[in-house]
């Protein structure tokens, strides 16, 4: 059994990174309306984003080895992006597989970061949503899951959405986003590291000259003012 794995949202300043996870079945078994399905799939970057929403119900409601997973912006903060990344890929994994051994699965991930306590086989493949259906549809999941994320928080916290501009911007850093950040500092839903240079007050932190284990054990202050006037439970895992 292969299973594809790839995550969307690693760059944005605001909420949630998603990660999909999508097991076809071998090509003799397909359904004409799967094949009608997979062969659309492709990047979710080269998709618009009205086609995404509709590949993304298709795929779910003919397949159901396909899921989705997410690691929010305080874990991220708690525990940094790399784990992030790796984390998101296995609760999206955890979704269709009960991980109890993984010796018959073969994950196909894209990119370069591997689950390192994962026993069985996986392949880091750059660029393998352009190169695998199982990860174009994994990225396709895991894109429209984080835009539909952002957009339902952004509809439940309307002062948040009009501070940062959610809907525009998708929690990415735009030009409209960072200006937000400058004139009401940040909020719970941001990411610390990503957004320091960006706060009111914000002054750079000079790198150490040597690294010293006291160095390696000390932590920079991050200068955010937090409003959590607005803020909601909203989840998507």
């Amino acid at each position: 059994m292969e299973i594809g794995l790839d995550e969307t949202g690693r760059g944005p300043f605001f909420g949630p990174m998603m990660g999909g996870a999508v097991c076809l079945p071998p090509e003799s078994e397909w359904t004409d309306q799967q094949r009608k399905i997979f062969v659309q799939l492709r990047d979710s970057k080269k998709i618009s984003p009205k086609k995404r929403e509709r590949l993304a119900d298709e795929l779910q409601a003919c397949l159901p080895s396909c899921g989705v997973g997410a690691v929010h912006a305080n874990e991220i903060n708690e525990r940094g992006i790399q784990w992030a990344n790796r984390e998101v890929f296995r609760r999206a994994l955890a979704t269709i597989w009960d991980g109890s051994d993984g010796s018959e699965v073969r994950l196909i991930i894209d990119g370069t970061l591997a689950i390192d306590d994962w026993k069985g086989e996986q392949e880091l493949v750059i660029e393998g949503d352009n190169k695998y259906i199982a990860i174009a549809g994994a990225s396709i999941l895991a894109k429209v899951a984080h835009d539909r994320w952002i957009l339902k928080f952004a509809e439940e916290n309307p002062e948040v959405n009009q501070r940062y501009d959610l809907t525009g911007s998708k929690g990415y850093g735009t030009a409209k986003h960072r200006e937000g950040i400058k004139l009401y500092g940040g909020h719970v839903q941001h990411r610390d590291l990503y957004i320091q240079r960006w706060l009111p007050s914000a002054i750079a932190i000079p790198k150490p000259r040597a690294k010293s284990s006291a160095q390696k054990q000390q932590r920079s202050v991050c200068l955010i003012r937090f409003d959590v006037k607005k803020e909601s439970a909203t989840t998507s895992d």
